[in-house]
C-alpha cells in the first residue's frame, strides 16, 4: 500500500488496527472537492498578521468551531473578534488524529 495521499496510514493501533488518511477523513465526513482536496479551517483573532501556520497547527471541519476555539482561552468574542481562514488542503497536509491538525507549513495568502 502507498502510504501518501489518502492511503497514508496514520495509525496501527494494536487492537483496532490500520487507519489510512482517508478512511479518517470519511469516517469524520469531511467532504473531498472535486479536484481532490479538502476544506478545512483555521481561526485567530482579529488583527493577527502572521503569514504562516506551523505543523501542529490545529483545524477544524466548519467555520463555527474555528471561531470557538480561538477564542475561549483568550476571553474573545468568537463573532467579533475572531476572523476564520479556509484552508485548501491535500491528504499530505492533514495529520489525524483527536484534534485534525496542519502537518506540514502552509502559507497564508
Amino acid at each position: 500500500m502507498e502510504n501518501r495521499g489518502l492511503n497514508r496510514v496514520y495509525l496501527d493501533h494494536p487492537a483496532y488496527g490500520k487507519e489510512t488518511v482517508g478512511e479518517f477523513l470519511s469516517r469524520h465526513k469531511i467532504p473531498v472537492q472535486s479536484n481532490g482536496r479538502f476544506v478545512l479551517y483555521h481561526g485567530r483573532p482579529k488583527g493577527s498578521e502572521y503569514k504562516t501556520l506551523r505543523p501542529g497547527t490545529y483545524l477544524t471541519d466548519d467555520p463555527d468551531s474555528a471561531r470557538f476555539f480561538a477564542a475561549r482561552d483568550r476571553g474573545l468574542d468568537p463573532g467579533k473578534d475572531i476572523e476564520v481562514i479556509p484552508l485548501d488542503l491535500t491528504a499530505d497536509d492533514i495529520e489525524p488524529g483527536i484534534h485534525i491538525t496542519l502537518r506540514r507549513e502552509y502559507e497564508i495568502v
